[in-house]
């Protein structure tokens, strides 16, 4: 392909914008509707054979429907010659590459936010899109100023498919010097804490001109190295908010929804509440809501009944009145019921997508289903748990899964006996869960149903 030639008989090309191991990107202009476009062409070499192009047309059928301000949708999905190629809105303003080293703590901030906004919703979608690739060069400034995040959907399989149609000696997804630790593991299947990586190394870059970990990325960092420090005149929060994002545990990186609200506070310059840093009035504030309410209600006992003899009229208002504060007592506790049960819910949702450290998730589950039951020991005036039964049928779902998690990881520590370090990531893990239910009461249970079936 040259400048000045027409590309399937309509886009009339300009220049060449980039150029990967997959594809090129070409300034084109669309002669039909004489609007500049940004042209993306797929294997531009060699082409795909039919299978390629039915997995490349099936692949971006996922995301076909993307519709966020942060992610750089395309307009228009067309084959020509065996090479498959997409029409793409033109960014006059480019990628960020070249302000690499110049932003500031407020571009840091709105990069955070805008892409993790994007992010969000790739993960978000079902089957879950995991980007595999965030780094400078994917994402653009729109003529509005904001970030957009470009080259999505492109899944594991149909990167196999280009590299085979290409014969690239390669076999990693992404760039090196963006690539999360655990990306060099034995096991490397993507997760979405993958993407959340790969920003926080953008971030850095941005800020530093250089990747955290240059050009191994967390390949030193899964062999020990620290997290460097993010040298500059930047606030605490946002080199803590870029710490955990570079985290090389990938269950200890928000998720991107959650990076989204820090990044949109830190923006604001509000101070920014870490949901695994919570002081102690907010991990005990329903305990201390329940106490204060008790004493409330028993000052209030003991104010009625010493007035009672002196006006009965009196003494009904107070009665009333306790009565009152009960209920709200009893509708505050109601209400904590079900905000953690739908936690509990949600939670449960998570660990069924089965990502990387998912037994983490159950357990969280199973403390809200447990807090749930807990919190209703305290609903006065003969007031029952609503559903009761329905909670703890679910704490029971999630020790089986809790336990079927147990074993596996398990099985999968005695896969890696030789890598000590795998060993023991993986016995803690199985610790975790077991420190939460009773693995030889769960093996009995099953046992004995398998044994009646």
């Amino acid at each position: 392909m040259e400048k000045n030639s027409l590309f399937h008989g309509r886009y009339l090309l300009d220049s060449l914008l980039g150029r990967g191991n997959f594809s090129e990107v070409w300034k084109a202009k669309d002669t039909k509707t004489d609007i500049e476009v940004a042209l993306k062409i797929y294997a531009p070499a060699t082409g795909l054979d039919d299978e390629g192009l039915n997995i490349f047309a099936r692949e971006f059928s996922l995301v076909v429907n993307v519709n966020h301000k942060n992610l750089l949708k395309p307009l228009f999905y067309d084959t020509f010659d065996h090479k498959p190629y997409l029409v793409l809105p033109y960014c006059e303003r480019g990628s960020i590459m070249k302000m690499i080293g110049g932003f500031t703590e407020k571009e840091a901030w709105r990069l955070m936010r805008d892409i993790s906004g994007g992010l969000a919703w790739l993960h978000a979608m079902n089957p879950p899109v995991i980007h595999q690739d965030v780094k400078p060069g994917n994402i653009m400034l729109s003529n509005n100023g904001n970030f957009m995040l470009a080259d999505f959907g492109i899944s594991t399989r149909l990167r196999t498919t280009l590299r085979k149609s290409l014969s690239l000696a390669f076999s990693s997804a992404g760039t090196v010097s963006y690539m999360a630790p655990e990306r060099f593991g034995k096991d490397n299947t993507p997760i979405m804490a993958n993407d959340i990586y790969s920003l926080g190394a953008t971030v850095f870059e941005m800020l530093t001109g250089n990747t955290p970990f240059g050009d191994d990325g967390g390949l030193i960092q899964k062999k020990g190295a620290e997290i460097p420090e993010l040298k500059g005149n930047y606030s605490q929060q946002l080199k803590k908010v870029v710490t955990k994002c570079l985290s090389d545990k990938p269950w200890e990186r928000p998720a991107a929804d959650q990076l989204e609200k820090y990044a949109t506070t830190g923006l604001e310059g509000k101070n920014i509440i870490f949901t695994d840093e919570q002081n102690v009035w907010q991990k005990h504030k329903r305990l201390f809501i329940t106490s204060i309410l008790v004493i409330v209600t028993c000052i209030l006992a003991i104010f009625i009944g010493f007035n009672a003899w002196n006006n009965k009229t009196t003494a009904i208002a107070k009665e009333q009145e306790q009565a009152e504060t009960i209920k709200a007592q009893n509708d505050s506790i109601l209400t904590e019921i079900k905000k953690l049960v739908a936690a509990g819910d949600s939670l449960y949702a998570v660990g069924l997508i089965h990502d990387e450290g998912y037994e983490t998730a159950f357990i969280e589950a199973y403390n809200n289903y447990d807090n749930a039951i807990s919190s209703g020991y305290n609903l006065q005036n003969g007031i029952k748990i609503p559903n009761e039964d329905g909670i703890k049928n679910k704490m029971h779902n999630v020790e089986l899964k809790l336990y079927d998690a147990y074993i596996s990881i398990q099985e999968k520590a005695k896969v890696f006996a030789d890598d000590k370090e795998i060993y023991n990531e993986f016995k803690e893990r199985a610790a975790n869960i077991s420190s939460v239910v009773d693995i030889e009461k769960l093996k009995k249970e099953i046992n004995n149903t398998n044994d009646s079936i």
